[in-house]
């Protein structure tokens, strides 16, 4: 048992270090980067990307690469230009964006299907204005995601080092391995 138990500690920290990695991984999607192992999706197959300039900017694409959200967009059903997008709330069946507009007044637009289909069959949607006491009865039933570089880079750097702490288990697991290896050949 002795013998055993370097190996369940590193067995255990490179279990925990999995873990804490893909729990980072996951939370990245909140903040508006991209995820590799987290289940996470939008209703209508849209993704969320982001542009390196600066200021970072976000847009929300349907499945046939169409921007349909992001910063100087109109829709005929408002009366605004967005000036700045700061996020979005989704559930199954849609989203619903935070922006601001040209006096950076926050404003909520809903998703809605429009008459048209995609390219792929599924139905188009657009975005009309929701009011401030329509949002507030709507705000929980929302998963929501808010573009924060700053927060994101946090995730993305505990992300990286519980893959340090994964690898540097694997390291140590091996070296055990191999002094014990070393130790029955010797004898």
């Amino acid at each position: 048992m002795k013998k055993l138990f370097p190996y369940i500690i590193y067995g255990l920290f490179f279990l925990i270090s999995i873990f804490y990695f893909l729990k980072y991984d996951s939370e990245r999607f909140d903040y508006g980067w991209q995820c590799n192992f987290c289940n996470k999706k939008l209703p209508y197959n849209l993704v969320h990307k982001s542009y390196d300039d600066y200021p970072q900017n976000f847009v929300l694409i349907d499945e046939d690469d169409f921007e349909l959200a992001g910063v100087g967009f109109k829709y005929y059903t408002n009366s605004f230009t967005i000036k700045e997008f700061l996020g979005y709330g989704y559930n199954d069946t849609s989203i619903i964006l935070k922006c601001t507009d040209s006096l950076n007044a926050i404003k909520h637009l809903i998703s809605y299907q429009t008459k048209y289909k995609s390219k792929k069959g599924n139905p188009e949607i657009s975005f009309k204005d929701l009011s401030n006491s329509d949002f507030e009865k709507v705000n929980e039933k929302y998963n929501w995601v808010v573009f924060s570089q700053e927060e994101a880079q946090k995730v993305t750097f505990k992300r990286f080092l519980s893959f340090i702490g994964a690898f540097l288990a694997l390291i140590l697991i091996a070296w055990r391995l191999f002094k014990l290896r070393s130790k029955k050949v010797g004898n």
